[in-house]
């Protein structure tokens, strides 16, 4: 019985955001990782990925878990992934917001428009989550490690936060 199995071969981070940049036809700027909860249109999704600029787009995509416990207790399934991308010119606004109003948001039951930027206290007694207003109307909410430097990405960009 083997208890640890060692992966054939681990990706070189510099590798892979070299191959990242020649697939998305320029440089690769900002980089963090971030969990893609969702749209009220596509309700919850609790996808764990990178999330990075190449250029005026920014992108996400999430990559397959390896995950112990979901292989002795859940048959396999097939990984299915996920990318999506908008360029900043098509964001509205981005902003911190209580996580718990982003699921509220995603789940109908809260519209985007009506919840409330975080701030003071509020950054202490929520867990933060961003929301990504397109000029559309349409929202998306991310929870973002590196989130206070992905909503400046958008201070001064055509259609943002100023």
């Amino acid at each position: 019985m083997t208890l640890w199995q060692r992966r054939d071969r681990e990706e070189d981070p510099q590798e892979f955001w070299k191959a990242t940049a020649e697939k998305r036809g320029g440089e690769v700027g900002f980089t963090t990782f971030a969990t893609l909860l969702g749209s009220p249109a596509d309700r919850y999704r609790g996808l764990p990925g990178l999330l990075y600029t190449v250029g005026e787009s920014v992108w996400f995509e999430d990559f397959e878990r390896d995950n112990w416990f979901a292989r002795i207790v859940a048959p396999k399934s097939k990984f299915e992934k996920t990318e999506l991308s908008f360029r900043r010119r098509e964001v509205r606004s981005a902003r911190l917001i209580a996580r718990n109003a982003a699921l509220r948001c995603i789940a109908g039951s809260l519209e985007p428009d009506r919840i409330a930027t975080l701030s003071g206290i509020g950054k202490l007694l929520h867990s933060p989550a961003v929301q990504v207003q397109m000029s559309d109307g349409t929202s998306l909410f991310l929870e973002v490690m590196r989130a206070p430097e992905f909503v400046a990405l958008f201070s001064g960009a055509p259609g943002g936060p100023s």
